[in-house]
């Protein structure tokens, strides 16, 4: 992005974009001051998730201050209350008061806040007239076969390079007992993570649309493969889709992003009928740290927007889930290092959220 969480790290991609001769930034937009765009996409923190009928992962993360998580007496989250086809619970930032709601779960890190408060018939439901994810509240019932799902994030450069929430997720993961999943994708993870993906900075959810896009504005001279090409080679069972930023920075519409959006879920399902899909609600943005809050009241009605859009998309066999990244998310730069792009803290905050967001869904050891 100037985007694939989770999610965090120091994003600014200067140096590197300077080096290859590429600006990270819509050519409709003027050059963000300190690079804003270097690297591309933003990804600040991670925000409570999202409640909405089908498909929306309750995700929000523990508050993260120097030196980790919030311990005893941490972050409280909101309880879990079941919309239509069972919504899922809001987590205020991080650990849960009060445990979950009927039918649901509370699960707990050590030394640090909770994440739990699952909605009524658990964590995480698809929309009216869709199935549970485990009877009970238990994770997401894939394929027959697919015991290891499979998982490619598709994103700008918040999930390319630098994109170091990946890093934190994989932790997170696999210190709460999740490694029956692989990460597979187009390039290598630069963050030591070793976690792939098919992300690119820059990008837009308009350009992933295209079988193939090429970006004249960053990385000239060179082609990507879109969501189609992506699905046909690498065959994912779960697809994390953290677009939006750059579509929203360059002016695109709510309604526009939702467009590109459902047309990249239509591509994934035909190439996999079966696949998951986890829509990421972008983070805060504020470009160049303006005082002007027209991109992030753009980004904001997307944000409110992708929750019934993700219900109404949402089936029994490929559902659509929600992974909010907005809600506890920061813009300031205690959290990134322009207004846009995360810086370390940030990172290990898109990192919890994109965990909130995937644990139910992924089966436990």
């Amino acid at each position: 992005m100037r985007t694939q969480s989770v999610s965090l790290a120091a994003l600014v991609l200067a140096a590197v974009c300077a080096a290859a001769g590429c600006s990270d930034k819509p050519p409709t937009q003027p050059s963000a001051a300190g690079g804003a765009w270097a690297g591309g996409n933003i990804g600040a923190g991670g925000a409570a998730g999202g409640v909405g009928a089908g498909g929306v992962v309750g995700a929000g993360g523990a508050t993260l201050s120097v030196g980790g998580s919030t311990g005893g007496g941490g972050i409280t989250g909101t309880g879990g209350g079941a919309g239509l086809g069972g919504s899922v619970a809001t987590l205020q930032g991080g650990s849960s008061a009060g445990g979950s709601s009927a039918g649901g779960r509370t699960s707990s890190t050590a030394g640090g806040g909770a994440f739990g408060g699952n909605a009524a018939g658990g964590v995480p439901n698809v929309g009216a007239g869709g199935a549970s994810a485990g009877a009970g509240g238990g994770p997401w019932m894939f394929p027959a076969g697919v015991t290891k799902p499979k998982i490619m994030i598709v994103g700008d450069s918040i999930s390319a390079g630098p994109g170091c929430y990946k890093k934190y997720l994989l932790k997170n993961l696999m210190d709460n007992g999740y490694s029956k999943f692989e990460f597979i994708g187009e390039y290598t993870d630069d963050c030591g993570g070793g976690v792939r993906h098919s992300a690119v900075s820059c990008s837009t959810a308009e350009q992933y649309t295209s079988a193939m896009f090429m970006m004249p504005n960053c990385q000239q001279g060179k082609s990507f493969p879109g969501m189609s090409t992506l699905m046909g080679k690498h065959k994912p069972d779960l697809v994390m889709l953290q677009l939006g930023v750059n579509d929203v920075w360059n002016g695109r519409s709510t309604e526009q992003t939702l467009a590109d959006y459902q047309t990249l879920v239509t591509q994934a399902r035909a190439q996999n009928a079966k696949v998951v899909l986890v829509v990421a609600q972008i983070q805060k943005i504020r470009p160049e740290c303006s005082t002007e809050d027209t991109i992030t009241k753009r980004a904001e009605a997307l944000v409110k927007a992708v929750p019934a859009w993700a219900s109404k998309l949402s089936t029994a066999e490929s559902p659509v889930f929600v992974a909010d990244l907005w809600t506890n998310s920061d813009f300031s730069m205690a959290e990134t290092s322009d207004c846009v792009h995360p810086n370390d803290v940030g990172a290990q905050r898109m990192g919890l959220n994109w965990y909130n967001g995937l644990k139910g869904i992924l089966t436990p050891n």
